[in-house]
């Protein structure tokens, strides 16, 4: 008898140790996607001079390239959005946020920092995935914050240009034969004061200026994002600035130099349309 309940009291229990050991946890993929960056066919790295850049086909010299990413997700065969979830690592990647950098401090170059950045990294759940789509820029709740208390890699106040723009989304810049420097900063613009009664931050910009990507038959075991100022600035003179503006672009709505650029990123530029689809600065390979 006292076997016999023994038995009974210890069966239930032992189903439960089943149950609860059976449950399967959804399965992690880990994910690295590498990132690099070229002009034209070359591989892109400070201290080089290329040539045949932009209308003109002028020489470039590397002095920075830099550039945020954000909302990550990769996309299911069935077209499903699944965000990555970004390794927190402190340096290149934090608050969903990464900086992508490939300048050192080699040539020209001598504004960054030596530390290079190439890839994004992080977990998603095992799954069939086809595409990869990520916006450019830092996000909107972030944007207006102060970057020396947002830790890296946001804290470089050299990435921000003050509290009521934000960041600088991208920092491009380099010397051709016309001018001594041509920048290409990305950034929101036409942004509004702080609303009433805040002293930081702002009411709304206008422009917010933060291009999507949108990849589609992206192998994330296989295929590399490509970023390409040779594609970039293919409809730029690089020698020439229209007088009375930034040298180059720095996202002002009258600049006429950020018309070409902005086309290539797919974003809207004084009367001409956004247009995603013709974006050629990102591909994938």
């Amino acid at each position: 008898m006292r076997s016999l309940l023994r038995s009974r009291l210890l069966l239930p229990l032992a189903l439960v140790g089943a149950l609860g050991c059976g449950e399967d946890e959804p399965e992690v993929l880990t994910v690295e996607l590498p990132v690099v960056a070229r002009v034209g066919t070359e591989a892109f790295a400070c201290g080089k001079t290329y040539t045949n850049v932009g209308t003109t086909g002028t020489t470039y010299e590397p002095m920075d390239f830099r550039v945020y990413v954000h909302d990550v997700r990769l996309v299911t065969r069935d077209g499903q959005e699944v965000p990555v979830t970004l390794t927190e690592d402190k340096t290149w990647q934090h608050s969903g946020v990464v900086l992508l950098d490939f300048a050192n401090k080699d040539g020209l170059c001598t504004q960054g920092t030596e530390g290079m950045n190439a890839s994004i990294k992080g977990t998603v759940p095992q799954g069939d995935y086809t595409g990869l789509r990520f916006t450019l820029g830092i996000p909107e709740e972030l944007n207006h914050g102060d970057p020396t208390t947002l830790g890296k890699p946001m804290e470089d106040t050299g990435l921000h240009w003050n509290w009521q723009s934000g960041f600088l989304f991208t920092r491009i810049e380099g010397r051709t034969q016309g001018l001594p420097q041509h920048v290409m900063h990305l950034g929101s613009t036409a942004c509004a004061p702080p609303p009433e009664g805040q002293t930081q931050g702002t009411a709304g910009c206008a422009n917010n200026n933060r291009p999507e990507f949108h990849l589609d038959g992206f192998d994330v075991t296989k295929n590399t994002l490509v970023m390409d100022l040779g594609t970039l600035f293919a409809g730029s003179d690089l020698n020439v600035n229209t007088p009375s503006t930034a040298a180059g672009c720095m996202s002002f709505p009258t600049d006429a130099d950020c018309a070409p650029i902005f086309q290539r990123l797919g974003l809207a530029f004084g009367g001409q349309a956004a247009n995603p689809a013709a974006q050629t600065f990102i591909r994938a390979e």
